[in-house]
């Protein structure tokens, strides 16, 4: 009989986090977004990380460590780690359902301008193999500066991982550490300004700063706290529009490869699921029985 995984003594779990989940198991396990993996989806890719875990701990006991976590799993007893399909697919879906409320009350006000920002910093790029050194509680205190910096006061989002590499070798594979952020703005020049003043372009990092309009939809939530991560692979492309012809730059995503998860997943439960979420003027808090983000 495996031994019980104690969660609670781990130092990747806050308590939030775990009321998070509890009070997310109890809705209907009803699609909230498109495309969203069903929860069958979640437990056979569990089962698949254990067994590729396992496969790989005679060389690497922190991925033994992650694969006996995974596996100590219960409907009672959840492992909480940052790598577990099924605790993600919940945090996820809490994360959804809770702030929407928080962006329509405390973000969406004073007629500005509902807006999802994609950021790129040049210092979250991190080399292969050395993903387990990154910091990611001092990536979140220079988000939270620039974002003062900026004039940002309310900002809600999380952050992502993808594997980026250039099709044809111009530059070194690499880890991209970056954010999505939901928040608002006044003016779109000064707001754009700002952040770009913030976050400088380089030679890896060609567009540090992407603004798109937003709109309160469960996909568009869903989408800044992602669960599933991908190898980017950038690419230049010929274009014809109206007889003229340019070079662009494109981007394709495939799987992940063995090494890459490996990386992945024992960085994952290291960090745990607290601090991938970012709050800016918000906070989780634990009432009762529900966890709400609440403005501080």
């Amino acid at each position: 009989m495996l031994r019980r995984f104690d969660s609670h003594k781990c130092s990747d779990v806050k308590f939030w986090v775990i009321a998070a989940i509890k009070e997310e198991e109890h809705y209907p396990p009803d699609q909230m977004w498109e495309d969203e993996p069903a929860g069958e989806y979640a437990y056979e890719e569990r089962l698949r990380r254990i067994k590729f875990l396992k496969k790989h701990g005679n060389a690497n006991l922190n991925a033994l460590f992650v694969a006996r976590r995974l596996e100590s799993y219960e409907r009672k007893h959840r492992c909480l780690s940052g790598a577990c399909p099924e605790c993600g697919r919940l945090f996820q879906r809490w994360f959804v359902r809770r702030s929407e409320r928080f962006i329509d009350q405390h973000i969406n006000k004073n007629e500005r301008e509902l807006v999802v920002t994609t950021i790129v910093p040049c210092d979250a790029i991190i080399p292969p193999r050395q993903l387990s050194s990154f910091n990611i509680i001092n990536l979140q205190r220079r988000l939270k500066y620039a974002l003062e910096k900026a004039k940002i006061p309310d900002a809600l989002g999380g952050i992502d991982f993808s594997f980026n590499e250039d099709r044809e070798g111009k530059y070194q594979p690499v880890w991209s550490v970056h954010f999505h952020l939901i928040t608002s703005r006044e003016s779109k020049k000064a707001f754009g300004k700002n952040l770009r003043e913030c976050f400088l372009k380089s030679d890896v990092v060609r567009c540090p700063v992407q603004i798109k309009p937003f709109e309160n939809g469960a996909y568009g939530r869903s989408y800044a706290l992602k669960m599933n991560f991908r190898r980017r692979i950038g690419y230049h492309e010929i274009k014809n529009k109206n007889g003229k012809i340019r070079k662009c730059r494109n981007t394709s995503s495939d799987k992940l490869r063995a090494a890459e998860r490996l990386e992945l997943y024992t960085y994952l439960d290291k960090t745990g699921l607290a601090d991938r979420v970012i709050f800016r003027g918000g906070k989780p808090v634990v009432n009762s029985s529900r966890v709400k983000i609440q403005q501080c």
